[in-house]
């Protein structure tokens, strides 16, 4: 059975229909006819209602849940009415009786407003039921009263209240008071000037070749200069209901600041700016600006050593035996040797490396370059290359060797995620160890982290006991005051500390157990290719091609893709 919005939406569809045919239509008898008559009292009601449904949502689901009950009482009064009608016509001598013998008198009853108040309180109803036998009929101050014994104060439509008083509206639901819906505030946000992506794969043609010089362009920033515009929440504004009721609004939610290194934050909070000249980056949520260090050729006993607080550019190679550090990243145009290569952020070497056996790169970031040979690598991120003979990595990302040849031979690889590659290994059979779901083994371990943990809460407990016994003194001297102060602050800062450990070391743990990314996919596999993850092992020991190893019910699973 339709519902009085359907056959609403129905008719009012039907004479679009008919506007758009230039009014020829076929008339169609629907069944029920007393249903449409039925509907014709709220008829306008419902226009109101359609045209307000956005602001007053509830209004609906209020009146399809109380426009039946309603319409019973109608009938029911209507009965009563008919009833006093035909009494009031009949003679002296005629008397009407019940079954059983009774006279029956039906006694006046004066006209009555009902009021209806969904549960939003954003809307109330009024339906007038019309006097019977002679009682009084309604009055402006009939409707008022109904409308102060239900509270409703706010939003009272008087010229309504005057126009149903007036024209005698009996039998009709009207809306008689609206409030006034809170609007809650717009969320703010950040327009970015500089871009937070960063193009992480090597580029190459057509023909399969890597372009070296594409491997990452820098953007170059000036002290001073826009970074990011912080664009406050707005507040919103309170609303208030039909019986007067306050509506708090819901303030925006203040956007985060992505202030890192080097970057300075106007006093209003809604400008991000360079603090430095330097080379502009984003990672872990915040956009950092680092000096740059370039060196125009090599690393060499004419250049030696290097360790920078901020990002090395060098254009040519990095020789055997040195060591570059920096706290950003480390750009090396040119090839690398045996040399040991730390960074805060990415390494990139354009070149690729041949460690030798005893190169080394460490980088909190990522590390992209086009070869590695016979090199170590502790990557705390992702490893990108095109091809990776004879290396041992421990990588918390994925390792991924899909430009160029995409070549994996040899070496053993221990990731957090997974492996990707075009090939895997090698016709004369070398042996190649993969490890999935093993995280870094250095200061991130949830054993550092739990050790940690433990140390600040010691420390907390400390400050905790000074401050109660100074806080149990009578009376404090002002330097006993001061260090109460101190005390206290400290005490919040270790707090925030603990906060901090407890939320990584969740993250860490459930990362931990999460193995649905560990995955090692790739064109072909040649054996013997080892993989293990937890306490799964599995071995390819024939030539395997679309080759996919996931992770399923506490085993490893070999399967195409």
């Amino acid at each position: 059975m339709l519902s009085i919005f359907d056959r609403f939406k129905r008719k009012h569809s039907n004479e679009e229909e008919y506007e758009e045919q230039g009014g020829v239509q076929e008339t169609v008898e629907e069944p029920g006819p007393e249903v449409e008559e039925a509907d014709e009292p709220v008829e306008r009601l419902l226009t109101d209602i359609m045209e307000t449904r956005e602001q007053y949502p509830g209004d609906m689901h209020a009146i399809e849940f109380f426009l039946p009950a309603l319409r019973e009482r109608l009938e029911s009064h209507e009965i009563k009415y008919q009833a006093a009608e035909a009494l009031s016509v009949q003679g002296p001598e005629e008397v009407l009786e019940d079954g059983e013998g009774e006279r029956v008198e039906i006694p006046p009853v004066d006209a009555k407003c009902n009021v209806y108040i969904p549960s939003d309180k954003m809307t109330a109803f009024v339906c007038i039921f019309s006097p019977i036998a002679g009682g009084a009929e309604i009055t402006v101050q009939d409707i008022v009263d109904a409308l102060k014994a239900e509270k409703v104060i706010y939003g009272v439509d008087m010229k309504k209240v005057d126009a149903i008083a007036e024209g005698k509206e009996y039998g009709i639901l009207f809306s008689i008071a609206r409030g006034m819906p809170q609007t809650n505030g717009k969320d703010g946000y950040v327009v970015d000037h500089y871009s937070r992506q960063e193009d992480v794969g090597l580029k190459e043609d057509e023909r399969g070749n890597v372009d070296h010089k594409s491997l990452r362009r820098f953007q170059s920033i000036q002290e001073g200069e826009l970074i990011c515009e912080i664009i406050p929440p707005t507040e919103g504004e309170d609303g208030v209901d039909v019986t007067g009721k306050l509506l708090k609004a819901k303030a925006g939610r203040v956007p985060k600041v992505p202030q890192g290194k080097n970057t300075v934050l106007s006093e209003d909070g809604t400008r991000l700016s360079a603090g430095i000249d330097g080379d502009i980056s984003f990672n872990n949520g915040a956009f950092h600006v680092q000096c740059l260090l370039t060196i125009t050729g090599s690393v060499d006993n004419a250049v030696g050593n290097l360790d920078y607080n901020g990002d090395i550019l060098i254009q040519e190679d990095v020789m055997s035996g040195f060591q570059v550090c920096a706290t950003g990243n480390i750009i090396v145009r040119g090839m690398v040797s045996g040399a040991t290569l730390r960074a805060g952020g990415d390494i990139e070497i354009a070149r690729g490396m041949n460690g030798n056996g005893q190169g080394m790169l460490e980088a909190r970031g990522n590390v992209k370059l086009s070869f590695m040979e016979n090199a170590n690598v502790i990557c705390y991120q992702n490893v990108y290359a095109a091809t990776i003979i004879n290396s041992n990595i421990t990588c918390g990302g994925s390792v991924i060797v899909k430009d160029g040849k995409g070549i994996l031979i040899g070496g053993s690889i221990t990731v957090r995620k997974g492996v990707e590659a075009k090939r895997i290994g090698n016709q004369s059979g070398c042996e190649n160890v993969i490890k999935l779901g093993q995280g870094m083994d250095d200061e991130e371990s949830l054993e550092y982290l739990h050790d940690e943990l433990k140390d600040n809460r010691r420390t907390l407990d400390e400050l905790q006991k000074n401050i109660n016994y100074l806080k149990g003194k009578d009376s404090l001297p002002a330097a006993k005051q001061e260090i109460l102060k101190k005390l206290q602050v400290q005490s919040v800062l270790y707090i925030d500390k603990i906060d901090a450990l407890t939320k990584k070391i969740e993250r860490l743990e459930k990362e931990r157990t999460d193995f649905s990314e560990c995955v090692v996919q790739s064109d072909i596999v040649y054996p013997m290719t080892k993989i293990s993850l937890d306490y799964a092992q599995c071995v390819i020991r024939d030539t395997t091609s679309m080759c996919r190893v996931h992770y399923q019910d506490g085993e490893l699973m070999v399967g195409i893709f």
